[in-house]
């Protein structure tokens, strides 16, 4: 099985640590042989040549056995590589080794994380972050978790966390605002969506979901208003476009609507929602012809979706 962490969760930039997390390097002498082959390595981990930076690691561990940081970054290229029980292995020794270091906890955490085992990744998340409190992936990876467990509150309270510990996390705001919105605390989810637009204002996603959190909030002007943005920073969004027709209709301004509506299909054809509520803003306007072409495709898309028949004009 091939393990890709770069669309897992939030692991962003894996293999970057590797060159960050020394363990163990106090006992080598800096002009060792066993520490050469480790920086080897890790120079070939930077050229994504990862047979060969396994082949340093190995000599590393070779010339001195209990020289923690080369069993470490073994078992992250191993599991770059797919080799999940190898990775495993060596990051159960660099424990034995180096019993301080968060970081051969938090991978653990992650495989057993990816495997859907819950108990045993959190567990380990927990190690990484008694080791280092600080550690704001784990803390990270910890919600999602908690999250997927139904357990919104200690979700929420990881985020937060994560929150104190990186003011700059984006992607925490936006999921500690996803929790709020779950939770019917669309005010404090606004806040955290709207740090975070202050903290990268590039991210056309999320203006997305601050416009639908003004949206439920019913302040539809102000979703507009986001949601204009979004669209100037990605034009062919069609979730967005599907989003600011809804909120037309809100208003009752059902030609602008329309438009949405068609500028949202015509970037997804198969965006059944859209389709429907196309449907339903012709029938609005009793353009009756238009209604039953939109209600047609529909029922093409997805058969099962109950449309009521037009009542006689």
């Amino acid at each position: 099985m091939r393990v890709c962490f770069k669309k897992s969760w939030l692991l962003l930039g894996i293999l970057a640590t590797l060159v960050n997390c020394a363990t163990g390097s106090k006992e080598i002498p800096p002009g060792s042989p066993a520490r050469y082959h480790t920086n080897m390595g890790l120079g070939f981990v930077q050229q994504e040549n990862y047979q060969r930076a396994m082949a340093e690691f190995l000599t590393a561990i070779q010339i001195e056995p209990r020289y923690a940081e080369p069993h470490f970054h073994l078992g992250v290229v191993c599991l770059q590589m797919g080799m999940v029980n190898a990775a495993l292995l060596e990051f159960e020794k660099t424990i034995d080794l180096d019993p301080g270091n968060a970081e051969p906890y938090y991978y653990m955490a992650l495989i057993y994380h990816g495997r859907g085992d819950f108990d045993d990744a959190i567990a380990f998340y927990r190690q990484a972050i008694s080791r280092n409190p600080d550690h704001a992936r784990a803390c990270f990876n910890l919600a999602v978790i908690y999250e997927d467990m139904g357990d919104l509150v200690r979700a929420g309270s990881a985020l937060k966390r994560v929150i104190r510990i990186n003011p700059s996390f984006v992607e925490a705001r936006n999921r500690l605002g996803a929790i709020l919105e779950k939770r019917g605390r669309f005010d404090e989810a606004i806040v955290q969506y709207e740090a975070a637009i202050e903290t990268d204002p590039s991210r056309a996603e999320t203006y997305n979901i601050l416009g639908r959190a003004y949206y439920r909030e019913e302040r539809y002007g102000d979703a507009l208003s986001v949601w204009e943005r979004a669209l100037e920073i990605k034009p062919a969004y069609p979730e967005v476009l599907f989003n600011v027709g809804l909120a037309h209709m809100k208003r009752g301004e059902l030609d602008a609507a329309i438009g949405a509506f068609k500028k949202s299909v015509a970037l997804n054809p198969n965006f059944v929602l859209a389709h429907l509520n196309l449907g339903r803003v012709y029938a609005m306007k009793n353009m009756r012809e238009e209604a039953a072409r939109q209600f047609d495709v529909v029922r093409q898309i997805d058969p099962r979706i109950d449309i009521e028949a037009l009542s006689e004009p």
